[in-house]
């Protein structure tokens, strides 16, 4: 009995019966908290269904309504209005068939367009029965009994077409399309001015589409209707199974022959329904009732497990203390004079150790510490001076404001660095150290990083401090012709543990400083311009130029770019940031012609020399090196017979790379099979089609994380990704991280290059 009582006050005891209560006051919580999420779970399910049809209808509406906007933009086309005209009043021989080749050609870009979800738009000129598509112009009856054929929608059917209605949906249906080479299940959505002699029909890919707003169905159905009740597409559900407020379209939910109904009507007089046989919703509720039911006995398992294991990790430390501290080797016979056997022999132990430890608080708490704030550190390590000079700056109080000397060595002729770089930084704190103590005794100066000086003046000493700026200015100007300076004057900082805030700010002020060739002065910030990349049109003309090995054309692109960035007034920071996204553009197409890697290591030096320009004419200068010695190593590599074929396909993939693009596709506008294509790409690149693609998205995503705003999502649909999900995998197999990685990673590059 007395060993029950002893164990009992033990610290492994209390600690263990501790945690078992722990464990039962949250395990009834958690049964508490199941049984209510379990009444409610079943609602929340039906709710989750009707949510789905909602989004389904706003989907769908917001596709019809950009189906009807594109409808409008082909029949105001120019071109399609001037060949109506000619079929009016022309004969057949004397009709410009190229009008319709244009409209043909604006077609195809909006049908290949994966947010239409269009199979093909057919413009119907009735009183001439011709009929244009993507695949050509064509009699209207072999386009809609043989193109296009369905049951439904017959030749007959589109001649005796109501003429009177603007834009009419009808129902979906199966069309042999191609003399039945495939069959697909297409919504037609007809547009007429009433002013025009022709009908414009889109056929919707209806199965593709309800596949992207309603998801992959597995037991759910769902249905659309029209304003009379007439069936538009179904998946599974018949008008006549329906409830009667269902059909009227009426939103709310009915539960019928075992089966969810719910309904969702639009402004425009269609009408979605989606069912969920109840099986569903029970079986999702079993499922889930069971895993949670698992969870619970694991948890319980796993706590008294840990329980049991942490309670025996706390106690032995104790008793190895306890038997340092006693000089024993047992504990057991100590006499217990507490509540816990094991604390009490320690309580008594360390208040000698307690007080030892005011006295050394006392002696600290008199003293200002130099790492009174953790943001100093990563500054600390590189300060260059007499550490008690930093400890005199902490520990007097009053505002200052902080000025950065952002030392940048110009590059001579030959494009290389002064030599003796650190000996010249070492002279100019030296000459600013003379003339801030001459005016500012109490300022303090220091070497902050390997370019850096940073200079700490007193608030008293504020009205000197310009005058002071402007003569070690005229002092640095002196020497531009081997390094140009930035200094940057930070706001007044109050307290000594802003520091680390004010040091970012000026870092920021230098690197919006302008690429002029003078000394600079920078008091606050100002506002950059956003755009520091190459434009559509130029990234164009660059690549263009580029392939055809023309180093005049190119340069005269990238100089333009430069010189428009210089008349923005764009900082020393985004002239770096387009530097690397215009010499990136020029190795990858470098790299894409196969060149020999030994000769491209001259184009990597050069560019690597970018990150030591300091004026615009060092730029131009670089780029003018990296431009002609990548256009004489195309011009060399074409003039040992490159095949056509391949630059054909290579521009394709370069220009339309953000498009729903495939091998088939490719194949069609190269007359060739794909068989045949994928295995000579392959034989000549090395590559197949798809590695292509995917080097070509993942380049231009890099350079849009590394020179843009845009948000990765933006990102991922300007280079082909409707899916962020798909582009975020794609990207981390690629480049080894995701893109927020890379963006900040290029970030923290580019301002340790800066």
């Amino acid at each position: 009995m007395n060993w029950i009582k002893e164990k009992s006050r033990t610290l492994f005891f209390k600690i263990f019966i501790s945690f078992l209560s722990i464990i039962v006051v949250f395990g009834l919580f958690y049964a508490a908290i199941f049984h209510l999420f379990k009444t409610g779970l079943q609602q929340e399910i039906i709710k989750t269904s009707q949510r789905d049809v909602t989004d389904t209808a706003e989907r769908f509406s917001n596709q019809f309504r950009r189906l009807q906007v594109l409808m409008l933009d082909i029949s105001s086309q120019s071109e399609l209005i001037g060949f109506n005209n000619e079929l009016r009043h022309q004969s057949g021989n004397n009709v410009n068939y190229l009008k319709a080749l244009q409209v043909i050609r604006q077609m195809r870009s909006d049908i290949y367009n994966p947010l239409f979800y269009l199979e093909d738009t057919l413009i119907y000129f009735h009183a001439h029965d011709v009929v244009l598509s993507k695949s050509g112009s064509g009699s209207a009856s072999y386009m809609f009994n043989r193109s296009y054929a369905s049951p439904e929608y017959g030749y007959s059917f589109w001649q005796g077409l109501d003429q009177n209605e603007t834009f009419q949906l009808f129902p979906a249906s199966m069309f042999q399309i191609n003399n039945q080479l495939s069959e697909k299940n297409l919504l037609p959505f007809v547009y007429r001015h009433p002013d025009r002699y022709y009908s414009i029909i889109a056929l919707m890919d209806i199965e593709q589409a309800a596949g992207s707003f309603f998801g992959q169905s597995g037991d759910r159905m769902l249905a659309i209707m029209d304003k009379e009740g007439q069936l538009l597409y179904s998946q599974g559900l018949l008008a006549d199974s329906m409830p009667a407020s269902i059909r009227a379209g009426q939103p709310e939910v009915v539960l019928q022959d075992n089966t969810y109904y719910f309904a969702q009507p639009l402004p425009e007089g269609l009408v979605f329904v989606s069912a969920v046989p109840y099986s569903h919703v029970t079986s999702q509720l079993s499922r889930l009732t069971g895993a949670l039911t698992v969870m619970f006995f694991l948890s319980i398992g796993i706590a008294l497990t840990a329980s049991y294991l942490l309670s025996r990790r706390l106690h032995k430390p104790v008793k190895h203390i306890l038997s340092t501290v006693l000089d024993r080797k047992s504990a057991a016979s100590s006499p217990i004079i507490g509540g816990i056997a094991e604390y009490d022999l320690i309580q008594d132990r360390i208040q000698e150790l307690l007080r030892e430890k005011e006295e050394i608080r006392e002696q600290m708490s008199k003293q200002q510490s130099v790492l009174t704030s953790y943001s100093y550190i990563s500054q600390l390590k590189s300060i260059n001076t007499d550490i008690s000079e930093w400890v005199d700056f902490l520990s007097e109080d009053g505002s200052f404001n902080v000025v950065l000397y952002d030392i940048r060595f110009r590059m001579n002729p030959a494009y290389e660095l002064p030599l003796q770089s650190e000996q010249a930084v070492r002279h100019i704190l030296e000459h600013i150290h003379l003339i801030t103590a001459e005016h500012s005794p109490k300022s303090h100066t220091f070497q902050i990083e390997k370019n850096e000086i940073i200079s700490i003046y007193k608030r008293e000493e504020a009205g000197k401090l310009e005058a002071m700026l402007e003569e070690i200015r005229a002092m640095l100007d002196r020497e531009r012709e081997v390094f140009l300076v930035t200094m940057a004057v930070s706001a007044e900082v109050s307290r000594s543990a802003d520091f680390n805030g004010a040091y970012r700010q000026v870092k920021t002020m230098a690197g919006q400083a302008r690429l002029l060739d003078e000394t600079q002065l920078i008091m606050g910030l100002r506002t950059l311009p956003e755009a520091v990349h190459l434009s559509s049109a130029q990234e164009k003309g660059l690549h263009e130029a580029l392939q055809s090995g023309s180093d005049v054309r190119s340069r005269q692109i990238i100089e333009q770019a430069l010189e428009g960035l210089y008349k923005k007034e764009a900082g020393i920071d985004q002239f770096r940031m387009f530097a690397d996204a215009a010499a990136s553009k020029i190795l990858g197409l470098v790299d894409m012609s196969r060149i020999d890697k030994s000769s491209v290591r001259t184009l990597k030096d050069w560019s690597g020399r970018l990150q030591e320009c300091q004026t615009l004419d060092d730029y131009a200068g670089v780029f003018r090196q990296l431009i002609e010695a990548a256009c004489a190593l195309i011009r060399k590599k074409k003039d040992t017979g490159d095949e056509p074929l391949i630059a054909m396909f290579m521009n394709i993939l370069h220009t339309q790379y953000a498009e729903d693009i495939s091998l088939d596709y490719l194949s069609a506008r190269l007359n060739l099979s794909s068989a045949y294509l994928s295995v000579y790409i392959k034989e000549k690149t090395g590559m197949n089609f798809s590695d292509h693609l995917l080097n070509i998205r993942m380049n231009k995503a890099k350079e849009l994380l590394a020179c843009t705003n845009l948000t990765v999502s933006e990102i991922s649909q300007r280079v082909g990704y409707l899916n962020i999900t798909s582009f975020n995998r794609m990207f981390k197999k690629a480049t080894g991280m995701t893109p927020g990685a890379y963006r900040r990673q290029h970030l923290a590059l580019t301002h340790a290059g800066s």
